[in-house]
């Protein structure tokens, strides 16, 4: 059984990264809604993927799993896990169980409760790496991008600018995934190296934490 601690201790959520750069744009092209350029309704039903993205801190790897829209997991350098789980399909409010391997924590929190300490992290962000800009922003579809790095599978070129910052961004359709981003140098910054879509196991999203300590931040902070 896990060890229970009533502490405030609230473990990191791993950041999705992005990388400025110019690109090539189609003429005559229009600026685009986020939601066209980056649609995921049509989002498949089981996706599996593993990625390497390159941080302030060096190069990072994510395996995800997502099962449906109701549920999916993420490993971040084979030491932190990542569940969430919501109860409706396109409901707001999720929870999260964060696994630190290393150090052998359990925390549980959810989005209002990350909210309420400055933590906006939404279930986009985890499942589909992007997250729509809370300001301004213009996106616009790429002709073409030269850069010697190849996508894993079909995708489409985008520029999003937002925050005077421009990134070019590989989204595919049929994945409802960005398979590749790159930085000034075209060098990948986020790349999909695999990717399929094998159903996951249900214990998958229930990580073994026997000898955890478990904290329940979420209870923790609606307490204060």
């Amino acid at each position: 059984m896990p060890v229970r601690s009533a502490s405030k201790r609230v473990a990191p959520v791993a950041a999705m990264a992005f990388a400025m750069l110019p690109g090539t744009v189609i003429a005559g092209a229009a600026p685009m809604a986020f939601e066209r350029a980056f649609p995921t309704t049509a989002a498949p039903a089981h996706f599996h993927a593993r990625i390497a993205y390159r941080g302030r801190d060096g190069v990072h790897r994510i395996e995800l799993w997502r099962d449906g829209a109701t549920r999916l997991r993420r490993d971040t350098d084979a030491r932190l896990i990542t569940v969430a789980t919501r109860r409706q399909p396109r409901g707001a409010d999720f929870r999260l169980d964060l696994l630190d391997r290393r150090r052998r924590l359990h925390t549980i929190i959810d989005r209002t409760s990350l909210y309420q300490v400055g933590r906006f992290t939404d279930w986009n962000d985890l499942a589909f790496g992007m997250r729509r800009p809370a300001g301004r922003y213009r996106i616009t579809a790429l002709a073409r991008v030269d850069t010697p790095v190849t996508a894993v599978a079909p995708c489409r070129w985008f520029a999003l600018e937002s925050e005077g910052r421009r990134t070019r961004i590989c989204w595919s359709d049929e994945q409802a995934f960005p398979l590749l981003m790159l930085d000034d140098h075209g060098r990948p910054v986020w790349r999909v190296t695999a990717l399929d879509r094998a159903v996951p196991t249900p214990a998958l999203f229930h990580p073994d934490d026997t000898g955890y300590v478990r904290t329940d931040a979420a209870a923790d902070i609606a307490g204060d």
